[in-house]
């Protein structure tokens, strides 16, 4: 805990100067930084190294690439959010690139360290230059003994104490942003940090790599679509994996697709179903799906690679991703409200009746246009500008899921100019719904229906014995004439009714799906 503190005040020191430097002094004196280090001391002879023509949108990108890969990744994160950020503001974190310089690794030594292993049992050769350097990793290419081309990827010396100390540093940042600005805390500044903070130490353990590839490959298992690379666990730990090497090329490299004689259009429509298979069907979907991460093979197999960021889907969140996704079809505001209540982690809607017709114009807009040049990045904006008004903060992995869409999206764009995302996503629409009229899952919510109405018929005679006695004591007295009683009357009826319809309702709903589920047994 000591030594973070001590690399929490030099990082600290370090961010203060590289403020400073690209033109921010005014802010630092300004801020509540004086009152854990000495600003002026720190900044005192930092010269301004910028040119004045440099907009502070500019400036600001220049600084998350100095200050380096925590900050790097920060401002990656958020280059795809144009719903809480100013377009010029996003232009400049699109530019954002890990531009790290390779480290000096002994990669003989390390793998003989890390994995108590003598390399030239099991390498036939190691590559001593990294042919890929991150912010996080290195990446070596090797042969093993058997002769498979693998890679090796090697975490950076240092990068976990480095990562730890700037997490302490954005979250005092972001608590202290958020204290003073209602528009820090609408957008939920903390939490998104939060879930930034858990998805990177994620990056940061290969182990849990491993383990994502490995899961990656059994919901695809059969699946010829998808190219699975092997993994070697016993050549891999925390801080090194050894993975297959994959020969392919970059998904969005148009001309070397044609002269392989791969049609544009059936890889684009090969990897968008991947990636909607993987949120849809296995509820495990790769977080980072730009075009780098798609590889398209000689065979027109897909690889997808780098699974250091996954998002999961829990069965209950499916299920409410699929209500989500058939209210919005059905354009069913109120019904969506509801689903979106279920799914947030706190909301604060200050109109409700507003919020219903904000969805509404919404769908009026979509329904105006043409559905193969609708702009999934400005839906998906003005969507979530709707749930940042009405403070409705979403599970950390539909933000990334979100990502992982508009990523997919624009490279089905770059293939297939005029794609139609809507076509694409009408089977598993269909699917969603036979499955919620599936014997099963009509079982299971009759169940449910009927369970509720049973703990409210248990209740009811208690609720009315208790009333009867009141009246009866005297301690309970009508005060108040009530009128247009013969209408109240007519309610009360039509709510008996539907009580008892609903009973009805539910109890076909069951007999009929053990009456089918018995013909498939037969």
């Amino acid at each position: 805990m000591m030594e973070n503190q001590k690399i929490k005040l030099k990082r600290t020191v370090s961010l203060v100067r590289i403020l400073s430097k690209y033109g921010f002094k005014e802010l630092l004196i300004r801020s509540q930084f004086n009152s854990h280090l000495p600003v002026d001391e720190v900044i005192n002879g930092v010269e301004d190294a910028i040119p004045a023509a440099l907009t502070v949108y500019e400036r600001i990108r220049m600084v998350l690439e100095e200050l380096g890969p925590t900050y790097v990744k920060f401002g990656q994160a958020f280059s795809s959010r144009e719903d809480l950020l100013p377009a010029e503001m996003i232009v400049e974190l699109k530019k954002l690139q890990d531009k790290v310089e390779p480290e000096l690794m002994d990669v003989e030594k390390l793998i003989a360290d890390e994995l108590n292993i003598e390399p030239d049992q099991y390498f036939e050769k190691i590559t001593t230059v990294p042919f890929a350097a991150a912010s996080i990793s290195q990446v070596y290419k090797a042969k093993l003994k058997g002769g498979q081309d693998v890679i090796l990827k090697i975490r950076r010396s240092g990068i976990r104490e480095v990562v730890t100390a700037d997490m302490l540093i954005m979250k005092d940042v972001a608590r202290l942003l958020t204290s003073y600005s209602d528009l820090f805390r609408r957008i939920n500044l903390v939490q998104v940090l939060e879930a930034f903070e858990q998805s990177i130490f994620q990056e940061l353990s290969f182990l849990n790599e491993l383990a994502n590839i490995e899961r990656f490959s059994r919901d695809f298992k059969g699946n010829r679509s998808i190219y699975l690379a092997s993994v070697y666990p016993e050549l891999s730990n925390d801080a090194i994996l050894c993975m297959e090497f994959i020969d392919g090329l970059k998904i969005t490299d148009l001309d070397a697709l044609l002269k392989m004689g791969h049609d544009p259009e059936v890889i684009a429509r090969r990897g968008l179903d991947l990636y909607l298979k993987q949120v849809l069907e296995h509820g495990f979907f790769h977080a980072d799906p730009h075009p780098g991460n798609l590889l398209v093979l000689k065979t027109g197999q897909i690889a997808f690679i780098d699974f250091g960021s996954m998002g999961t889907i829990m069965p209950v969140e499916k299920e409410l991703l699929e209500d989500f996704i058939s209210h919005f079809i059905s354009q069913d505001s109120k019904r969506l409200i509801a689903t979106l209540k279920k799914m947030a982690l706190r909301y604060n809607i200050p109109d409700e009746k507003k919020l219903e017709k904000d969805i509404q114009h919404f769908f009026n807009l979509l329904e105006g246009a043409s559905l193969q040049h609708i702009d999934v990045k400005e839906i998906l904006g003005r969507f979530s500008a709707i749930l940042n008004q009405n403070e409705i903060l979403m599970p950390a992995h539909l933000y990334l899921l979100v990502r992982g869409i508009v990523l997919i999206e624009g490279i089905g764009r770059a293939l297939i100019p005029d794609l139609n995302i809507i076509e694409s996503l009408r089977p598993y629409i269909f699917q969603i719904a036979m499955r919620k009229l599936s014997p099963e899952n009509l079982k299971k919510n009759g169940m449910k229906l009927i369970n509720t109405i049973t703990e409210l018929l248990k209740t009811m005679p208690d609720d009315a014995q208790a009333v009867l006695q009141k009246l009866n004591s005297g301690e309970l007295k009508v005060i108040q004439e009530v009128k247009d009683m013969p209408e109240l009357m007519k309610q009360f009826n039509r709510g008996v009714h539907k009580l008892a319809l609903a009973i009805i309702i539910a109890a076909l709903l069951i007999s009929g799906a053990i009456l089918i589920l018995a013909n498939h047994i037969k």
